[in-house]
């Protein structure tokens, strides 16, 4: 019995960049049809497969030779590369379908349909039915900017989109047969094995936040929606889901979350933050006992260095101070801006004598800031009041004031001082 010829398929290559290959795809033929003519080259072909690489190649398509064509002639756009966007374009207008370039069974079930279409009663006509199909079908999702994905019952891809291919940076050959193992790193595939086992389990719908290593090896959070599907007798055949990327909603979430915390001048805890902090330190030192120590801190003279030197120079004074301090302190220590000059330092699992020695420290240090400006300049100086946290304490804020009124003894002393209670009086 002798083999039937493959199909007379023609080949227009309109693309701008690349290296121009033709599809290895059997009976294709390329043309170059003249724009003064109309295409006779049509004649006992099968259809035209159109290659672009971009919005002006599919317009120079539209414009110069597509109306050569005769009517109802089929055309295929094939995309080099694949872009979901402009493929959804390509199917609103006339095209009989639309592809990768590199798709090379997605091109042989289009030619295969419509080499069947003259005899769809037969069985190569049923057969080219079901595989059109499939093809409908598999397009329709492909041009979703959504990554999608099917599993079967034992956890087996066995159909994604093209948009799930390009996120994980696997093609489909890849993907299809694979388990969640193959695809992913073990620490997040252990994570959508339990989440599929406990879906198949329970049935029905299932949302949850994971992470999911994108194609260039970045990891992205998103938000993955799945359900069951089920066979005919009821039973769960297998998952279907997609993915929803919240990656840039969870970074400004992050940068919302430290703007709310944080002093936007200094970079340090705002006094929110600082209670909530600090507040956990007085309950565990209120169960637990220990030591704990407060300073309330104020840079001296701070609105002469505004008025004199300008606000930028008030700006500086305070950056310059917060890092003077930061690199006295351990990791456990709070340090927050209470407001405008105004400072709060608390020292877990230090006694009133080693705060004195870190107070006496940073009041060295800041000793040896100078800002300056066009209208002079001026060294910085601190005032601390000090005090231990101690047993009969209720709360955090009689802490802080017994610490305001052993600053109010620092600067009425004359400033550029520390004092605690057991300062001379």
């Amino acid at each position: 019995m002798t083999a039937s010829a493959p199909p007379r398929l023609l080949f227009l290559d309109l693309r701008q960049h690349g290296d121009g290959a033709m599809p290895f795809l059997a009976g294709l033929e390329p043309v170059n049809p003249s724009p003064s003519d109309r295409c006779n080259t049509a004649a006992n072909a099968l259809a035209v497969f159109v290659a672009i690489d971009g919005e002006a190649a599919y317009a120079d398509w539209r414009k110069r030779l597509h109306p050569l064509c005769p009517r109802a002639f089929p055309h295929i756009i094939l995309l080099d590369p694949y872009d979901p966007a402009l493929a959804r374009r390509v199917m609103a207008d006339d095209a009989a379908d639309c592809c990768a370039i590199d798709d090379i069974e997605r091109m042989v079930l289009i030619a295969t349909r419509l080499e069947r279409r003259r005899d769809p009663e037969s069985e190569a006509g049923r057969e080219a039915s079901e595989a059109m199909l499939y093809l409908r079908m598999q397009t329709a999702v492909d041009m979703l900017p959504s990554p999608l994905f099917i599993k079967d019952r034992n956890g087996r891809y066995i159909a994604c989109n093209k948009a799930f291919e390009d996120y994980i940076g696997l093609p489909r050959e890849a993907v299809v047969g694979a388990t969640v193992y193959d695809v992913a790193p073990a620490e997040l595939a252990r994570v959508y094995e339990q989440a599929d086992q406990a879906l198949m389990a329970q049935g029905g719908k299932q949302t949850y936040e994971a992470q999911v290593r994108y194609a260039d090896g970045s990891y992205h959070d998103v938000i993955f929606y799945k359900s069951v599907f089920y066979a005919a007798n009821g039973e769960a055949d297998g998952i279907s889901g997609t993915m929803l990327d919240i990656s840039e909603r969870k970074q400004l979430e992050k940068r919302l979350e430290i703007a709310a915390s944080t002093d936007f001048l200094t970079g340090i805890n705002n006094l929110r933050t600082f209670y909530e902090l600090a507040g956990q330190e007085f309950r565990r030192f209120s169960r637990n006992g220990g030591d704990l120590s407060l300073l309330v801190i104020d840079l001296d003279n701070f609105k002469q260095i505004n008025d004199q030197l300008g606000h930028a120079s008030g700006d500086e004074a305070l950056r310059l101070f917060v890092g003077t301090v930061q690199a006295s302190l351990r990791e456990q220590d709070i340090f927050a801006r209470a407001g405008g000059d105004e400072f709060r330092l608390l020292l877990p699992g230090t006694d009133l004598a080693g705060a004195i020695l870190v107070a006496e420290r940073i009041r060295k240090a800041v000793a040896e800031l100078q800002v300056s400006s066009s209208g002079g300049s001026a060294y910085l100086s601190i005032s601390a009041g000090i005090c231990a946290c101690l047993p009969g304490d209720e709360n955090l804020d009689t802490v802080i004031k017994r610490a305001d009124a052993e600053l109010y003894r620092a600067k009425a002393a004359g400033r550029n001082r520390i004092c605690s209670p057991e300062s001379p009086q």
